[in-house]
């Protein structure tokens, strides 16, 4: 283990600079450039060690953090490239999968699988060498406030002061809620995930997903497997497991009335013909479930009051856009923001006021703003059940069609099956929602 301070404690008179809450991407980016430029800095972990609490297993787009995170991303832990794309449509008998490969060699990948709690221990060493205290098994259970400025935590019977507080401790964060950037949790703006992390070695992997030694590959899946619902699935490769699970609106879970309980539905999803081959012979090593947020940009809170700052998953700040789900980069660059805020506001003395404003326009400037701005939409349209039931099912069979030759010997022309796939397949419905999502 690195640099890491386990069970160090700080003196109630010590005013940091910098506390940050929740040891994961966005608190650890926001720690390292608080630290990098000589702030007094703690990270303050409710878990056994950094990245204990988080469910092993995603995606990471590497490009647009390149330049907020580079350096502290330099020799981390990644588990595959990602050079293979795949969206599977599933109806309750067909599948049709679209796959792009690529062999273009690059000098860094534009993503990559990671297995958050050995990245998050690696960050959090990284961290620790720059001086700053990652401090685990420490729950804050309330903010310190002096009129209307947050002014440090309460961690137990303890007060840590600080000259500002980073909130980046997740999607349920409950001082956000207690500083009044949060009034409720509308169920509409979430979303469950349950993920597994399969154990198969390397060499499987590789054959069963045509990939180069090395190499990594995202498969998405819609349709069947929800039953119709709105939701999908996914599997990455990792270096000798796959990350596989389903995400599912919190809001159709509860007004669904099957009796089906998600758990079943990941079963299923691992028995379907597209998927058990891929797994068969791996052993399940975690499962989990977590909540994701999903209400998008119409949902997000204020990014902070006087004294304290929002980053991360605390921040709302997660992007369903379909074909991608991203957190991870829109954590690491909302985390990197507000240690640079930090690193140039504090030693300038500048306000609380100040230090707030100067963070709200640092994301409002970013991509991670510009991104959520984008797919603003998103929710309201990935909410439509025909995407889930009717289109995946009427393509699967359509495409199957497409290849039949019947026993009069009669085959489908292009012709006739573009003609069916527009007034039988989709409709003037499908038209319909095609143009609407293009214009997401």
């Amino acid at each position: 283990m690195g640099p890491q301070r386990y069970g160090e404690k700080m003196s109630d008179e010590e005013t940091l600079d910098v506390i940050v809450v929740g040891a994961g991407l966005a608190g650890l980016a926001c720690a390292w450039h608080a630290a990098k430029a000589g702030l007094s800095t703690a990270v303050l972990e409710r878990g056994d060690v950094a990245g204990g609490k988080n469910l092993s297993g995603g995606r990471l787009y590497l490009e647009p953090v390149q330049s907020l995170c580079g350096e502290l991303l330099l020799d981390a832990p990644f588990e595959r490239p990602v050079v293979s794309e795949s969206i599977v449509l599933l109806g309750a008998d067909d599948g049709l999968s679209i796959r792009s490969d690529t062999t273009r060699q690059e000098d860094r990948p534009h993503s990559v699988t990671v297995l958050r709690a050995k990245l998050d221990q690696h960050l959090a060493d990284r961290v620790g060498e720059l001086g700053a205290m990652v401090l685990p098994q420490q729950r804050v259970e309330a903010l310190l406030r002096e009129g209307d400025r947050i002014v440090g935590v309460k961690v137990g019977s303890e007060e840590l002061r600080a000259r500002l507080v980073v909130v980046a401790d997740g999607v349920l964060s409950f001082l956000a809620e207690e500083a009044g950037l949060r009034a409720n949790r509308p169920v509409v703006n979430y979303g469950l995930g349950v993920k597994e992390i399969i154990q198969l070695d390397a060499q499987s992997i590789e054959q069963r997903f045509n990939l180069a030694a090395g190499q990594g590959a995202s498969r998405l899946f819609i349709g069947d497997l929800t039953e119709g619902l709105p939701g999908g699935g996914f599997i990455y490769t990792n270096r000798d497991s796959l990350s596989l699970g389903l995400v599912m609106p919190l809001e159709a879970l509860a007004a669904s009335n099957t009796e089906t309980q998600i758990s079943d539905l990941v079963e299923r999803f691992k028995q379907r013909p597209e998927v058990a081959p891929l797994i068969a012979g791996g052993k399940t090593i975690e499962y989990g479930a977590h909540l994701v947020p999903e209400g998008g940009f119409a949902a997000l809170p204020s990014l902070g009051v006087p004294g304290l700052l929002l980053a991360g998953d605390a921040a709302g700040l997660v992007i369903n856009s379909g074909i991608t789900l991203r957190g991870m980069d829109l954590a690491l660059a909302s985390g990197a923001l507000a240690g640079q805020v930090a690193a140039a506001a504090l030693p300038a003395d500048l306000s609380a006021e100040e230090i707030l404003s100067r963070y709200q326009q640092a994301i409002k400037d970013s991509f991670v703003w510009q991104q959520m701005k984008a797919f603003r939409k998103a929710p309201r349209l990935l909410a439509n059940e025909r995407i889930y039931g009717r289109y995946p099912q009427r393509v699967a069979q359509w495409t199957q069609d497409l290849f039949r030759v019947q026993a009069n010997g009669q085959g489908t022309s292009l012709r006739k099956a573009s003609k069916r796939l527009r007034r039988e397949v989709l409709g003037w419905r499908g038209l319909r929602d095609l143009w609407r999502l293009s214009r997401m």
